[in-house]
Order: C-alpha cells, then structure tokens, then sequence
C-alpha cells in the first residue's frame, strides 16, 4: 500500500515531496477512561498528574468536598462537559497532550502502535508530526479523542525508511512536537 501510494503522490503531483493528513484518534477516550479507572480502583490515581496539575483540575472542577478528583474527571471527560468551560479546557489540556502523545507513541498491540489509524499511517512510512488541542469538538470528536486530533506527515524520501524501521525494530518515526509531549508523559506520569 506504502509503495502504491507514493508512485501514485509522484506521477501526479510530481513537485511534491511531502505531504499530510489530520486524523482522527479513536479510542482515546476508552483506553484514558480504563487507565483512570485501573488507578483509583489500584489507589494510584495521582500517578497520572503532577500534584499541582491535579490542584489546578481540582480547583478548575469545583467539586463536592471528598468527592475523589480522579472520579470527577473520569465523569467529565466521559461526559464532555469540561469542553464548556474554557477554565477547564486550560487546566486539562497538558495533561490530555500529555496522555494522548503516550497513548499514540508508547500504548502498543504486539510491538505495534494500539491505536488503529496510528498503526495505518506508521505502516506506510508517515511521521507522527503533530498533536492538536481541539482539533474536533464536535460531539464525535469529544466522545472518541477528547477534541485532539494528530497529523502525520509524509516526507517521500523517508518513507520506505520509516516503513521499514517500524515494521521490523517498532520504531515510531515523531517529531520534536510529540516527542516533547511523550518526554512531558514519561516524567510527569508514574506508569
């Protein structure tokens, strides 16, 4: 398919040495809901923020006194209702970068990126170039990726390269972009 399309990019664009696309990031949300529930239920819900993220939510949700912060945002972002409140949006968007950079690079299937389109893309040579903060706030959008969105670019000399190394030794080629937010997961989260 990777071969395919690149002969068909450059017998009719022939100028064009790269190119991207926007994507969706279905499943997001589930495996984000799974990992909140696996971390209450294991009592290690602040492994996934850094104490002052975690006051910054705390204080942006308002909640009842008691009411465990980790349960309130497994509610709000299985509702959608933080997309209504831009203290909200402010307060969680490094931390859904944070986590969705982990969930495209790192969450792997047999060696392989876990999400589907991720898996797509990497398999035909693309670089996981760029995440984007409420790229799709329609009501999917929210329900599927929290509103991200990510873009892989298609560098045409590097595809077959690109192709090869993740097919045979599952190295993601990333950006700078993603792999700053993957380096944010790594040392902010306790996983």
């Amino acid at each position: 398919m990777a071969v395919r399309t690149n002969l068909v990019c450059e017998s009719e664009f022939p100028h064009m040495a790269q190119f991207s696309s926007l994507s969706p990031i279905p499943g997001f949300s589930s495996w984000l809901q799974g990992l909140l529930s696996q971390h209450r239920k294991e009592g290690r819900g602040a492994d996934l923020l850094s104490e002052q993220e975690w006051r910054e939510v705390e204080q942006a949700i308002d909640s009842n006194p008691g009411t465990q912060a980790t349960d309130s945002l497994r509610k709000l972002i299985a509702t959608g209702e933080w997309t209504r409140s831009e203290k909200l949006c402010h307060a969680l968007e490094p931390v859904l970068m944070r986590l969705c950079a982990w969930y495209l690079y790192g969450e792997k299937r047999r060696g392989l990126a876990l999400n589907p389109v991720a898996n797509f893309h990497l398999q035909n040579g693309a670089t996981m170039w760029r995440i984007n903060w409420r790229a799709d706030t329609s009501p999917r959008g929210v329900a599927n990726s929290c509103g991200i969105m990510v873009n892989y670019r298609y560098f045409l000399n590097e595809t077959s390269t690109n192709r090869a190394l993740y097919l045979q030794n599952k190295v993601v080629a990333a950006s700078e972009q993603v792999l700053g937010l993957v380096s944010q997961f790594q040392k902010n989260s306790k996983l």
